[in-house]
């Protein structure tokens, strides 16, 4: 009983410190903090009388508690010792939490929170419910964990981020996502750009054939990707000019998937392409790989071109790819600090999107095309 006192009124003050609440005001009701901690109503009026002793509150009469000395409220409190914040990655991501992906942006994030911050990472996979009305995170266990925050890894539909904002109940920041729901903070990389600036780079080479692998439905960073390679094929009038667009299955924007798309294409033919834009690395890995086994070489008879600069990837390619590089640290990095951010500030509101570029990273895989 005694440690859930303690806890409870160690929330209370975190309260009243984290969103600067004015001195003389009223706090939120009793049952409103039995519904954020998860405590009876006897164990939240023992925490607020012990905050009433020492000062930090001023009970009224019939009028609830009220904030009397804020400054008592910080001394109270103290250094964050333990704050846990969970890093979700749906079940969907190839490898997901294992994945170097996901272990970057985790060394990222833990860098912006800094030396004694005492951010705790937690990491946990989100199991994936088609069934929108049984959508339940029960098995993540917010709660019980204490979970202070959240970051949501990865491409994600729409109605899984709102279902997971609406009951994980604390502060959440979207990363390597981007979203249009109402009040929702995204980091993401710049994936439209980046698309487009691989397309001009093909064309810059001379290439005007110019092909696309990518996956059917398009996962969110792929369709923004997907939109790009059209947009800037739209921008120097080649939109005639583009040889194909294969898509793969949902979930196949993989090493095999993009096999799988190589060998389909090798079924129908190439349109005349001299080059190929694969919607990450592990696809063109897959493609460069069928292709080379068919006798096609890679880049003198065809030009590939990836996004990701996935390290697993350009180790095993050869020739080395060429691909949009993308900085995951960084991308973990500012996810954390506007994470932190919308903790100390969770009444802000409004949409804010951080979009991180791409730079391109040069291979061996684009040669020069026919002018």
């Amino acid at each position: 009983m005694r440690n859930k006192v303690h806890e409870v009124r160690q929330k209370i003050l975190r309260h009243i410190v984290d969103r600067g609440t004015p001195e003389r005001q009223y706090l939120p009701s009793i049952r409103t903090f039995e519904q954020t901690t998860g405590c009876s109503r006897q164990t939240v009026h023992l925490a607020l009388r012990e905050l009433v002793d020492a000062e930090v509150l001023t009970a009224v009469p019939r009028g609830g508690f009220r904030v009397c000395n804020v400054e008592q409220a910080e001394k109270l409190l103290g250094p964050v010792t333990d704050l846990p914040v969970a890093f979700v990655m749906p079940r969907w991501i190839e490898r997901g939490i294992i994945s170097p992906l996901f272990a970057e942006i985790l060394f990222g994030a833990e860098s912006a929170a800094g030396p004694g911050s005492g951010i705790r990472p937690v990491c946990l996979t989100l199991p994936w419910e088609a069934d929108e009305k049984r959508f339940s995170l029960s098995r993540l266990a917010f709660r019980t964990r204490g979970i202070a925050g959240a970051m949501l890894v990865g491409p994600t539909p729409d109605f899984i981020a709102e279902k997971f904002i609406e009951k994980c109940q604390v502060p959440v920041v979207l990363v390597d996502n981007v979203t249009d729901l109402p009040g929702v903070t995204c980091v993401s990389k710049d994936n439209l750009s980046g698309a487009a600036r691989a397309v001009r780079y093909l064309i810059e080479r001379g290439h005007r054939r110019i092909g696309m692998i990518s996956v059917r439905p398009r996962k969110m960073r792929l369709n923004e990707r997907w939109a790009g390679f059209h947009a800037e094929m739209h921008r120097h009038g080649l939109l005639s000019e583009i040889a194909f667009v294969e898509e793969a299955g949902w979930d196949a924007d993989t090493v095999s998937g993009g096999a799988a798309a190589a060998a389909s294409l090798l079924r129908k033919g190439l349109n005349g392409a001299t080059a190929l834009l694969a919607l990450n690395d592990n696809m063109a890995l897959g493609a460069i790989q069928v292709f080379q086994e068919n006798k096609i070489r890679i880049p003198e008879q065809l030009s590939v071109i990836g996004i990701g600069n996935d390290s697993r990837v350009t180790e095993l390619c050869r020739p080395a790819l060429t691909t949009m590089a993308l900085d995951n640290r960084r991308l973990g990095q500012l996810a954390m600090r506007a994470l932190l951010d919308v903790m100390r500030h969770p009444k802000a509101g409004g949409n804010a999107v951080t979009l991180l570029p791409m730079t391109l990273c040069e291979g061996e895989s684009v040669c020069d095309g026919p002018f």
